[in-house]
C-alpha cells in the first residue's frame, strides 16, 4: 500500500512536469529558460527514480539498485544547474559559455563512482532505501556532498549578495527563488545526517514547495520575462514616476509615485495592457496608436526616446518629460521603462525667465531710445540752425535783388552774382534738409522695433549708414573718431532686423568711447567676409576689460562702469545675436591696450526668401 509520502512525491513529480511544459511553451526563450528546463528534467529523473526504487525494493526485486544509481543524475546535477541559474538570473545578458560546462566535471565523476561503486565502495559501503536502516558512506561521498552544498550555498550567497548590493533588499523574485532553494537544501541536510522523520522521500518532496514558489514567481512577478534584479536595480532607485511594460505593452511593474500622481484619472494594474488602459481613459488626451508607435521604435532601435507632454491632474496643469528606455538582453529588447519626470516647476521657471528677459529687453530698448533721442536732438540742432541761417541769407538776398531792380547802376553781372549766391544757399539748405530727412527716417525705423518685431534683410551699407548717423553726435561730443574698413560689397545682405543690429553696434561703440575715459581716441569698425558669413569687428585702444569681468561678460549683467552702468547692453546683445540672428559674439581684450568685439553673422540664404 502506498503511504502518504509516496503520494506527495508523486504529486511533486506531476507539478514538476507542469512547470517543465509551462516554461517550454514560453516564447523568446533565453539562457535562463533553458537552464530551468534542464533543472526540471533533473528533478523529474530524481523523483521518478526514487519512486521506482522504493516500488521495486518493496517487491524484493534487486532492480531497485539500478534506480538507486539513476537517482544521482538528479542529485549530482541539480546543484550545478542551480548555481548557473543564479548566475544567469543576475546576468541575463551574458551568453552561455562552454567554460561553464566544467562545473559538471565533479557531478559526472560522482555518477561514474555511483555506477561502479560495487568495484571500489568509495561512494558508500552499504545502502538501503528502507526507513531506519543506517547508510554507511565511503570517502568519496564527502567530496560529492561538499561540492553539491558548495554549489547550492554559492548560488544562494551570490544571488543574495547581488540583490542586497544593488537593491538594499531582496526583490520578490530573488526572495522566492532563494526561499524555494533553502527548503530542499535544509531537508537534504537533515536526511543526510539521519535526523529522525526524514526519509528517502523527503528531499524530492521538499521540491514541491520549491516548485510552488517558482510557479508563483513566474506567474505573479514574471520571473522569466524580464531581467529581474537588473530591472529592480533601475526602477527602485528613481524618484520619478515610472511604469515598466513588455514590447507587447503589457504592464509589468510601476511605482507608488505613478499611482499617486495619476490615480485621479487612470486605473493601472499589473498584467493589464497599457494600450487598452489608454483607450479606456480618453481624458488623458494620449493617442494610443502614437504611444504604441513610440514603444515599437524604442524596442527596434534600442535607443532612449524622449517626449514632453502636459496633463490636467488634480485641477492643475502638470508638465512631464517622458523617456522610453529599453532594457536589452543580448540583442533583444525584453522590456521598456517609461519614466515620467515632473518638469512643471522647470516650465514655470522658464516662463518666468522669459518674462523677465522681456522686461529687461524693454528696459534696454527704452534706455537706448532715450539715448537715441538725446543724440538726435543734438544732431538736428546743427542742420536746423544752418537752414535757419540760410533762410535769413535768402531773405537778405531777395531784398537786395528787389532793391536792385530799379537801380540803373546794377549790371547784369551783379544780378547773376546775386542769383548764384542764392543758389549756393539753396544747395546748402538742401544738403542740411537731406541730412535731417536721413535722421528722421533712421529714428522712425529704429523706434518701430519698440512696437513690433520685424524680420527681413538689409545691406551692409544701410547698416553702417545708420550707425554713422546715430553715433555722430556721441563721437564728436567725446572727441572720438570712427574709422570704417569695409572689405565686402556694401550690397552684401544680412538676414534679420536691422534696428536690432544697429542698437547692438551702437551699444558696443558707446562702450568703446567710454573705455577712453574722456580721452581722445579712435574706434575701428571692420567688416570682412568669412566662410561662416559676415564678420563685424569693433575695436578700441582703451583700458581693456579685467579678468573678473571677462569671465562673466555674456553670462551675467555685469559692468565696468560701476553705478553708471547696468551691464544690460552686452548681456542682451549676446542673446539677440545668438537667438535672433543665429550668429555668434565674442571678444578679445588686453588690459591697457584695448578690446575688440566680434559679431559673426551667417550667410544670407536666398532660399529662405
Amino acid at each position: 500500500m502506498l503511504d502518504s509520502s509516496f503520494i506527495l512525491l508523486f504529486a511533486t513529480t506531476l507539478l514538476i512536469f507542469f512547470l517543465f511544459f509551462f516554461i517550454l511553451a514560453s516564447r523568446n526563450k533565453k539562457v535562463l529558460h533553458y537552464l530551468f528546463l534542464i533543472s526540471m528534467v533533473e528533478l523529474i529523473i530524481w523523483s521518478v527514480a526514487v519512486m521506482l526504487e522504493v516500488v521495486f525494493f518493496n517487491e524484493g526485486n534487486q532492480i531497485y539498485l539500478i534506480f538507486e544509481s539513476v537517482v544521482y543524475f538528479g542529485i549530482c546535477l541539480t546543484p550545478v544547474s542551480f548555481l548557473l541559474i543564479c548566475y544567469h538570473y543576475v546576468h541575463a545578458d551574458h551568453p552561455f559559455s562552454w567554460k561553464e560546462l566544467l562545473l559538471f566535471i565533479i557531478p559526472v565523476i560522482t555518477i561514474i563512482m555511483v555506477f561502479t561503486n560495487d568495484l571500489h565502495h568509495l561512494f558508500y559501503i552499504s545502502y538501503s532505501p528502507a526507513p531506519g536502516v543506517p547508510v554507511e558512506i565511503g570517502p568519496y561521498f564527502y567530496v560529492h556532498s561538499f561540492y553539491s552544498y558548495a554549489c547550492l550555498l554559492g548560488g544562494i550567497f551570490y544571488l543574495i549578495r547581488f540583490a542586497i548590493k544593488n537593491l538594499g533588499r531582496l526583490s520578490p523574485q530573488a526572495f522566492l527563488v532563494t526561499a524555494g532553494t533553502f527548503i530542499p537544501l535544509a531537508v537534504n541536510i537533515c536526511y543526510t545526517l539521519g535526523v529522525p522523520g526524514f526519509t528517502i522521500y523527503s528531499t524530492p518532496t521538499a521540491f514541491s514547495i520549491t516548485i510552488t514558489l517558482y510557479v508563483f514567481a513566474m506567474t505573479r512577478f514574471n520571473l522569466l520575462k524580464v531581467t529581474p534584479v537588473a530591472l529592480q536595480t533601475i526602477v527602485n532607485r528613481i524618484s520619478d514616476s515610472y511604469i515598466v511594460i513588455d514590447p507587447d505593452m503589457n504592464i509589468i511593474d510601476y511605482n507608488k509615485t505613478l499611482k499617486d500622481s495619476f490615480s485621479s484619472v487612470i486605473a493601472i494594474q499589473r498584467h493589464n495592457n497599457l494600450y487598452n488602459v489608454i483607450v479606456d481613459t480618453p481624458s488623458l488626451g494620449i493617442d494610443p496608436d502614437k504611444l504604441m508607435d513610440i514603444i515599437r521604435k524604442t524596442a527596434q532601435s534600442q535607443q532612449t526616446i524622449s517626449i514632453e507632454r502636459h496633463f490636467e491632474l488634480n485641477d492643475s496643469e502638470m508638465h512631464f518629460s517622458i523617456e522610453f528606455t529599453p532594457i536589452v538582453s543580448g540583442k533583444h529588447c525584453i522590456a521598456i521603462i517609461i519614466l515620467l519626470k515632473d518638469i512643471t516647476q522647470h516650465v514655470k521657471d522658464f516662463n518666468t525667465i522669459q518674462e523677465n528677459q522681456a522686461v529687461l529687453l524693454e528696459r534696454q530698448r527704452l534706455a537706448s531710445l532715450g539715448q537715441l533721442i538725446g543724440g538726435i536732438a543734438h544732431n538736428l540742432k546743427t542742420p536746423i540752425f544752418s537752414v535757419s541761417g540760410g533762410i535769413d541769407q535768402l531773405q537778405y538776398l531777395v531784398k537786395e535783388y528787389d532793391d536792385s531792380i530799379e537801380d540803373k547802376e546794377v549790371t547784369t553781372k551783379d544780378h547773376h552774382e546775386i542769383a548764384e549766391e542764392m543758389h549756393d544757399w539753396l544747395m546748402k539748405m538742401k544738403t542740411h534738409m537731406a541730412y535731417m530727412s536721413d535722421i528722421i527716417t533712421t529714428v522712425k525705423d529704429q523706434a518701430a522695433q519698440f512696437n513690433i518685431d520685424t524680420q527681413g534683410s538689409f545691406t551692409v551699407g544701410s547698416l553702417l549708414k545708420r550707425v554713422d548717423i546715430l553715433m555722430k553726435h556721441e563721437l564728436i561730443k567725446n572727441c572720438c573718431h570712427l574709422k570704417k574698413y569695409i572689405e565686402v560689397d556694401q550690397k552684401t545682405l544680412i538676414r534679420g532686423d536691422i534696428n536690432s543690429l544697429v542698437q547692438i553696434l551702437d551699444n558696443i561703440i558707446i562702450n568703446a568711447i567710454q573705455s577712453y575715459e574722456g580721452r581722445e581716441g579712435t574706434i575701428e569698425i571692420r567688416v570682412t567676409k568669412q566662410a561662416e558669413g559676415t564678420l563685424i569687428a569693433i575695436s578700441d585702444h582703451g583700458k581693456g576689460i579685467s579678468d573678473k569681468v571677462r569671465d562673466l561678460l555674456f553670462k551675467e549683467m555685469i559692468t565696468t562702469k560701476g553705478k553708471h552702468g547696468t551691464g544690460l547692453g552686452l548681456y542682451m546683445s549676446y542673446s539677440t545675436i545668438k537667438g535672433m540672428f543665429r550668429g555668434n559674439m565674442w571678444f578679445d581684450t588686453e588690459l591697457g591696450k584695448g578690446t575688440t568685439f566680434y559679431i559673426s553673422l551667417p550667410p544670407f540664404d536666398t532660399g529662405k526668401e
